[in-house]
């Protein structure tokens, strides 16, 4: 089962799990005792994020009217994206969309959120766009593509359709780059396979795809600013690749999840570019122990979301590992929660739960999170950006 099919049945179990909001019950009461602690000066590590008093949702337009003070992070479910600012531990709801959010983007020129239906092809698929010297947000459409993934740089975006297009040498996918200032596009072209995951870091881009009927998974290299791009492994390999993550220091992880065939399952992988041909099992690092769902690095260490997919295990004790990348040791976290998404900022690592609880994580972490905290209103947690 390949990942983006993985994803997608997670992310459904997380919509309708009546078990989800039994937990946010509990983790609703653990919020309001936080914050009773925090004020009776026990320095209890967990808090409420509550909105500011007197504020209202946005409603879905060309232009949601939104807070002029945006947080250092944006957190989304299917329908809602909320402004949090972690140091003062407040959110405020800054959008509400009709379709189900597909990607989030926070960067300090922009913000953008994407959007499609996927049952329904007549519906509303583009942007919302929140530009920094302006309220709100812009409605974009991009009838042409159903935006999926998505990296904003400076004033240019790359974004990926969710839909494959047939030809007669296998599935190929629509990607761009979209220019955010003037709102209109740069470049769009098609790339073999399906787009599992996008990353990036300035103006380049890791673009990682899947197998298709004549090419091979593998890893591309954009230059978001010229829009020239090439792969970075030979073919063919076949690796069967689901995600990458690019460290401080510049070095490519590349992971495989949760697979049918064992050999394959849950293992991350060290690009080195100086290898030619590559070899994807002579730079192995870890195994995931026992479950992958995703990655971030960060100074030369990774945190981990581990997630059976197979519906076996559905409540690990530890659901957070942190992978250090040099002596390959690793070591579980606990947390109450599932994570669905990981962030990291300059200093430690961010995991948002299915829940909507968020967990703050040192890189040094050795038993569990060095904080949650709750973001009152946020039920169902699906997408995470702090802000670049």
């Amino acid at each position: 089962m390949g990942r983006r099919l993985l994803r997608d049945k997670f992310s459904s179990s997380c919509r309708a799990s009546e078990e989800g909001r039994g937990t946010m019950k509990k983790i609703m009461l653990c919020g309001v005792t936080a914050v009773w602690l925090l004020i009776a000066g026990t320095g209890c590590q967990s808090a409420a994020l509550l909105p500011p008093e007197g504020s209202e949702a946005p409603s879905a337009g060309k232009r949601a009217q939104a807070d002029r003070a945006y947080g250092d992070l944006l957190v989304a479910d299917d329908h809602r994206v909320f402004s949090v600012d972690s140091k003062a531990q407040r959110a405020q709801e800054v959008l509400h969309t009709e379709q189900p959010i597909s990607s989030v983007c926070y960067t300090k020129d922009h913000a953008v959120v994407t959007v499609f239906e996927p049952d329904n092809p007549n519906g509303f698929r583009g942007l919302y766009v929140h530009d920094n010297n302006k309220d709100g947000y812009d409605q974009v459409a991009t009838p042409a593509m159903a935006p999926r993934l998505s990296y904003v740089n400076g004033d240019l975006a790359f974004l990926a359709s969710a839909e494959v297009t047939p030809q007669p040498d296998g599935d190929y996918t629509k990607v761009g780059i979209y220019q955010l200032k003037q709102r209109q596009w740069v470049k769009e072209w098609m790339m073999p396979g399906g787009v599992e995951d996008v990353r990036g870091s300035g103006n380049t881009v890791w673009i990682v795809t899947s197998n298709n009927a004549s090419t091979s998974s593998n890893v591309s290299k954009l230059d978001l600013a010229t829009g020239q791009w090439d792969k970075l492994i030979q073919q063919p390999r076949r690796y069967p690749l689901d995600e990458a993550e690019v460290d401080t220091n510049g070095e490519l992880y590349l992971m495989i999840s949760q697979r049918h065939k064992n050999e394959w399952s849950n293992k991350i992988f060290r690009f080195n570019p100086q290898q030619n041909p590559y070899e994807l099992t002579g730079n192995f690092v870890s195994n995931t122990r026992p479950y992958s769902f995703a990655i971030r690095a960060l100074n030369g260490k990774m945190l981990i979301a581990r997630h059976d997919a197979t519906g076996s295990n559905p409540e690990l004790e530890k659901p957070l590992s942190l992978l250090d990348l040099k002596s390959r040791k690793q070591v579980h976290l606990a947390w109450d929660h599932q994570p669905v998404a990981l962030e990291r900022t300059e200093s430690e690592f961010v995991a948002l739960a299915e829940d909507g609880a968020l967990a703050f994580i040192g890189t040094e972490a050795t038993e569990k999170p060095d904080r949650t905290v709750v973001i009152e209103g946020l039920e169902a947690g699906r997408w995470i950006s702090v802000k670049r």
